[in-house]
């Protein structure tokens, strides 16, 4: 990307925040990608939700309670890695989308470090620290901020980091809080754009002796199955008319994944790929992908 500085926000979701409809302007930032129209985009974490824009996909699992059981879509170019070890060239794509995937990682330096040796550009969406602080996501193991300096990075000592807070917060507004979230989402989040022509992510992880990957609780698939309304499901037909609608289908059907690997173990560039498999040509180290 040539721009030196990246707008956060297209014309319609200032349009919609200036009016107070804030909701319909976050739901838009989904359809929202700085980049050309022919610029390579990888999402890490893509999950059940990718964003259209996104050409190849990059998750670490294929089945996760971590995204609450939701099936892997795997309608573009598709491998499972993790973010904090992507089998991928250097620079091979202008942007990367991270969207609430950073706050899962147990290593945040390796995850951010990732991300700007394999593009040029991106976005990073994550729950802010004061959400994280109240709700206490099962998964999440970094509370995230942001101030003039970039983002402020804390390693959470277990997934509740403050077990009085949470009591409060449980028996006083847990059952409202998520409308506020829905009412005011820009306050609730941190977007934060970058680009290696701005000096790349700035951030500092204010608690690096921390130790973050302790054991997450157990919960079943069951437990998200009940969760599940009509609403829910509406939503989720909606997001696959809008993929098929925005995504850049006919070209992404075209693209050369393997083109695009590196093997992170040897560096080497040469892969082999039978069915669903990528297999490195030097070390025998085995992807899963999946190409439509």
């Amino acid at each position: 990307m040539k721009t030196s500085k990246i707008k956060n926000e297209s014309t319609l979701m200032r349009l919609f925040r200036r009016i107070g409809m804030e909701s319909i302007a976050w739901s838009l930032r989904r359809l929202y990608c700085p980049v050309n129209k022919n610029d390579l985009v990888l999402e890490v974490g893509s999950g059940g939700s990718p964003y259209f824009r996104a050409n190849v996909l990059c998750d670490a699992f294929e089945e996760t309670g971590e995204r609450f059981f939701a099936p892997l879509i795997k309608d573009r170019p598709t491998i499972i890695a993790f973010a904090e070890k992507l089998p991928f060239k250097d620079e091979c794509f202008d942007f990367v989308i991270a969207s609430h995937v950073l706050e899962h990682s147990t290593n945040p330096n390796n995850f951010l470090s990732e991300l700007q040796r394999v593009a040029k550009s991106g976005y990073i969406e994550v729950p802010d620290a004061f959400t994280e602080r109240l709700t206490n996501y099962t998964f999440h193991r970094l509370e995230i901020s942001e101030d003039e300096n970039g983002l402020v990075i804390k390693k959470k000592k277990d997934f509740i980091e403050d077990k009085e807070l949470y009591s409060l917060f449980k028996a006083k507004v847990s059952n409202i809080f998520p409308k506020w979230m829905s009412r005011f989402p820009f306050q609730f989040h941190v977007r934060y754009y970058w680009s290696k022509n701005n000096g790349g992510i700035k951030f500092k992880i204010v608690n690096p002796e921390i130790n973050c990957n302790w054991s997450v609780p157990n919960v079943s698939e069951e437990t998200f199955f009940k969760q599940k309304s009509l609403i829910g499901k509406f939503k989720k037909i909606i997001l696959l008319i809008l993929r098929v609608l925005f995504s850049q289908n006919k070209r992404n059907k075209s693209i050369d994944i393997k083109s695009l690997l590196k093997c992170p173990d040897c560096q080497n560039e040469s892969f082999n790929i039978n069915k669903n498999t990528a297999t490195c040509k030097t070390c025998n180290k085995d992807y899963k992908v999946f190409i439509p």
